[in-house]
């Protein structure tokens, strides 16, 4: 499920401490009340913790934000911006949106212009607006 990783890094950038239970009232809310949703759900939470994403706190059902992974490869953080964009409805957001997506919650991204984004990929496009502002859009013609 897509929206448990943006749930989890929502909530992370919240407090330092969440529960299951905050995250499946979410999805909830999102999904409706399902069993499906909350089975998926609780898999998914588990799996974080066993890709050592997230930590177990003292108490069940509470999680605490594991130490971020370094991201040193520039060309994956340029995968991971053109992830971020594909999974985006509209196939563009601003560069400060896609660096701070809540998905991207387990990783520490490095400092990157959109210029830079899009000398070193062919399938990124870099538009500026406004004093500092850069919207990167996805160069596929069917979106």
């Amino acid at each position: 499920m897509i929206t448990i990783y943006k749930q989890t890094g929502r909530l992370l950038n919240l407090q330092d401490q969440i529960t299951q239970s905050q995250v499946f009232n979410r999805l909830k809310e999102h999904y409706g009340d399902r069993e499906t949703v909350a089975r998926n759900a609780r898999y998914t939470m588990r799996s974080f913790v066993a890709w050592g994403v997230l930590k177990d706190s003292d108490c069940k059902g509470c999680y605490k934000k594991a130490a971020p992974v370094k991201i040193v490869d520039k060309d994956l953080a340029i995968l991971m911006v053109e992830a971020a964009l594909l999974a985006t409805p509209e196939g563009r957001a601003t560069l400060g949106l896609l660096l701070n997506n809540p998905g991207f919650f387990p990783f520490q991204l490095p400092v990157m212009t959109g210029d830079f984004v899009s000398q070193n990929s062919d399938r990124v496009d870099v538009v500026r607006y406004g004093l500092d502002d850069e919207l990167l859009k996805l160069k596929i013609s069917w979106l």
